[in-house]
């Protein structure tokens, strides 16, 4: 007598039956499941008009933990930066930014280039790409930023931005972004949506254990 190790034959017959009588119809299923999705719509809930896109930015943000500052002028920026630098010990200044470097250059602020150096805290400030209003976020790349450094190693992170750079959607800024650097496109692009979170320390929510342990936003009205 033939002996079968995984049982009869005619079990196996109709195991093997039914299994691929379930595989036909979840196959089946899945081809139409999403038949019906349109993949070119938003999936977020609309603005409501009162609010808009900058208001609900500003409410997500600080959502997510950011500090978030606004400014009628670039001078009284300037002149609460030299208030902030003493106050908060900022001092190196750490900035690879293009932009930023503009609009220190007739002040007195001094800004470090060399993110090698060890510090015991890090302070960075960037220009960033835009703003993103659905989720609170700061698109960042290596282009504005001028280093990955500006963005990676920073323990505070200061984001000069004005209120134009505001979008409402992920797709609004990376067609932005698109279009900025058509001819030149950056190698790296980063969403940054608060401060760094880890659960690796005991399964336990950490906040700032690793990567930005701060972040503040600075909206800067641009003459």
């Amino acid at each position: 007598m033939k002996v079968f190790p995984f049982g009869n034959l005619s079990e196996r017959t109709n195991k093997e039956q039914i299994l691929a009588k379930v595989r036909e119809a979840v196959m089946a299923k899945d081809e139409n499941m999403f038949s019906d999705v349109n993949m070119q719509a938003d999936t977020w809930t609309p603005f409501k008009e009162e609010d808009g896109a900058d208001f609900t930015f500003v409410e997500r943000f600080k959502d997510n933990g950011g500090i978030f500052i606004y400014f009628e002028s670039r001078a009284d920026f300037l002149a609460a930066m030299r208030q902030f630098v003493v106050e908060n010990q900022w001092d190196p200044l750490c900035s690879t930014s293009p932009k930023i470097e503009e609009v220190f250059k007739d002040s007195d602020i001094k800004l470090c280039h060399d993110y090698s150096i060890k510090r015991k805290k890090t302070v960075s400030i960037t220009d960033c790409e835009c703003l993103i209003a659905h989720t609170g976020s700061v698109v960042v790349t290596d282009k504005c930023a001028g280093s990955r450094a500006a963005y990676s190693d920073a323990d505070i992170l200061l984001v000069y931005a004005s209120p134009s750079q505001i979008v409402a959607s992920m797709k609004d800024a990376l067609h932005l972004i698109k279009k900025n650097h058509c001819s030149d496109k950056p190698a790296e692009t980063v969403i940054i949506s608060g401060v760094s979170r880890s659960t690796e320390i005991d399964n336990q929510l950490v906040i700032g254990a690793q990567g930005i342990k701060q972040i503040a936003l600075f909206l800067v009205e641009e003459e």
